[in-house]
């Protein structure tokens, strides 16, 4: 049967997959009978993204108290041979060490590659005060500070602290994004489920040591307030229906975009989010989309009354 998951900011709807339980012939669910099993992490795949995107979505923004801002931490890439995924992962944990120590109360940072396979940090923090901008110097020494003492030599100018102030925009990966915690993080996300190809992300533009065992390549403090996903099992009729719905949903949020570039891409992809080359997966392809939890309980209860044939436009 599928399953329709609702988040606070997102939706996806996918079909199970099942074994028959060769104990009991009972038919269950595939992760429920076997559970994926833990390896050795190798940077960005379509499973890591999709759950980074998936967890993205459970984040309750109203619940978190601070000052939010948006934070890229970078390095030289002509030393990346001599530094291991530990050694990095070493560096952020002593950084966020640093920042708890100066008012820093939730964070989420997702690590990305360039095509030169330096690496470079993207972390959106909330502070539990105004930072003055010498709060924000010293935030960003300390990062080179710290590659410094491990012999990399790091640049400061190569390091951006921006404040988010809701209602303009700031500048992520080179493009304007409205200045709100929850749209730099579904940037940041749709970048990530959209370039597991990316040269960003490819395993092979990491340096050899890393290849092997990346470590997490996003992650957040585990008080940041989440809200839990809602999971209902439907029929066919009503997976189908709702995916059709979703699909009109993202194409009415679309054409509402301003700026013409924006619109045309967005309208691209809302319009292709169910088209699949292979007749014999089409019907089952899943959707997933960036919607609030309230506008995704109506789309779902009107699949659920809707009868007969839901047709598109």
């Amino acid at each position: 049967m599928p399953t329709i998951s609702i988040r606070e900011h997102g939706v996806s709807a996918v079909r199970n997959q099942t074994v028959v339980n060769p104990v009991t012939g009972e038919i269950v669910k595939l992760a429920d009978f076997q559970p994926p099993e833990r390896t050795a992490t190798k940077g960005w795949t379509p499973n890591v993204a999709r759950r980074n995107e998936q967890r993205l979505q459970q984040i309750d923004f109203d619940g978190i108290d601070g000052v939010p801002a948006f934070v890229t931490l970078t390095m030289p890439s002509g030393q990346m041979s001599d530094v291991s995924a530990s050694m990095f992962h070493g560096w952020l944990k002593r950084w966020l060490q640093f920042m708890k120590r100066h008012g820093l109360v939730h964070y989420y940072w997702i690590l990305e590659f360039q095509a030169s396979g330096n690496p470079h940090l993207h972390v959106l923090v909330w502070l539990d005060h105004e930072p003055e901008p010498l709060e924000t110097f010293k935030a960003l020494r300390s990062w080179v500070g710290i590659l410094n003492k491990s012999g990399v030599g790091a640049r400061l100018q190569g390091q951006i602290w921006e404040s988010i102030d809701v209602g303009g925009e700031i500048t992520v990966d080179g493009e304007r994004v409205p200045a709100h915690p929850e749209r730099v993080l579904m940037y940041l996300a749709k970048h990530a489920a959209r370039g597991v190809a990316h040269y960003q992300r490819q395993i092979e533009n990491m340096p050899d040591d890393w290849q092997y065992r990346s470590g997490r390549v996003w992650g957040h403090d585990r008080s940041l307030p989440l809200r839990a996903q809602q999971d209902v099992e439907c029929d066919y009729p009503t997976f189908h229906r709702f995916r059709r719905l979703v699909r009109r949903w993202r194409l009415a949020e679309a054409r509402g975009i301003k700026d013409a570039d924006r619109r045309r891409a967005a309208i691209v992809q809302a319009r292709s989010c169910l088209k699949c080359p292979r007749p014999d997966i089409s019907p089952y392809r899943g959707v997933s989309a960036w919607i609030p939890s309230d506008v995704a309980s109506a789309l779902l209860d009107a699949a659920e009354v809707m009868g007969g044939d839901y047709e598109e436009e």
